[in-house]
């Protein structure tokens, strides 16, 4: 549950981020959404995959409406979960997390060698 609120905190403090009236609302929802009083017992495994799909609809409408598309993968070799975040209209990259750098390092960091480098003499 901790983990999720700090997604929620990080999603809300990034949109609150961009200046358009939109952003603040869907920021202030989500931040209302995080801070509501929480029930004695633990959410259902159901419960907390509805309010992960509603608060992806919000940050999907935003990103919509201010030109953006987000894609969730996890990268095939690493197994590491990566975001990308494009320009609709022309497809280009923003911002991917984590980056290429970090993808590279992670699929060269195996269970095996646990070694970060590559080095051949």
């Amino acid at each position: 549950m901790k983990a999720m609120e700090t997604a929620t905190a990080v999603v809300a403090t990034k949109v609150a981020s961009n200046s358009s009236p939109l952003g603040a609302k869907v920021a202030t929802d989500v931040r209302m959404a995080a801070t509501v009083e929480k029930p004695a017992q633990q959410p259902s495994a159901e419960e907390l995959n509805a309010a992960v799909r509603a608060a992806a609809r919000q940050i999907d409408s935003y990103l919509k409406s201010v030109g953006r598309e987000v894609e969730f993968r996890v990268d095939d070799e690493s197994g590491v979960t990566v975001v990308t975040v494009r320009e609709t209209a022309t497809g280009t990259v923003i911002r991917q997390i984590p980056n290429e750098e970090v993808l590279q390092l992670a699929r060269r960091f195996d269970a095996r060698s646990m070694s970060l480098l590559d080095l051949t003499v």
